[in-house]
């Protein structure tokens, strides 16, 4: 088994090639030296029997970066999937109204979102919030009111 130090003088040697060679193959820095690092330390325990050293590393973090790949793919389809059918970015307007929002009290957004953004009933609202019919309109009437104000502010 080599040594600490012979193993330090090959990380110092070739860390940053390494990390040069896996940027260019992962387009991140912070990637590429996670890989680097990783590729390094996997050379570590066959450095002794290894004719080419810099040949193997330098297929280990060709090996690292392509299994780095796929397994991001895999994972940006998950998040494809998963977010499927919602909205990616919201429009300016949108995000003026979401704020708007924020600043009422829980009850009278959940009447205006349930109302306009969801299409529900008042006695759906009611039944969903545990109040009159009456209420959810006075929750409503409310609500517009300081939504007017927020968003002429």
């Amino acid at each position: 088994m080599m040594d600490s130090a012979s193993f330090d003088a090959f990380y110092r040697a070739h860390h940053a090639d390494a990390v040069r060679w896996a940027v260019a193959l992962v387009g991140s820095r912070e990637v590429a030296e996670e890989l680097a690092h990783d590729s390094l330390e996997a050379v570590r325990p066959r450095l002794d029997g290894l004719d080419q050293p810099p040949a193997y590393l330098r297929r280990v973090v060709v090996n690292r970066c392509h299994s780095w790949h796929r397994r991001h793919a895999r994972e940006q389809r998950r998040i494809r999937r998963a977010t499927a059918g919602a909205p990616g970015a919201y429009t300016a307007e949108t995000n003026e109204m979401l704020d708007a929002l924020a600043a009422l009290p829980y009850r009278q957004r959940a009447a205006v979102t349930l109302r306009y953004w969801a299409d529900w009933t008042d006695d759906q609202i009611a039944e969903a919030l545990g109040c009159a019919p009456a209420s959810v309109r006075v929750l409503v009437h409310r609500g517009i009111a300081t939504l007017r104000k927020e968003i002429a502010e």
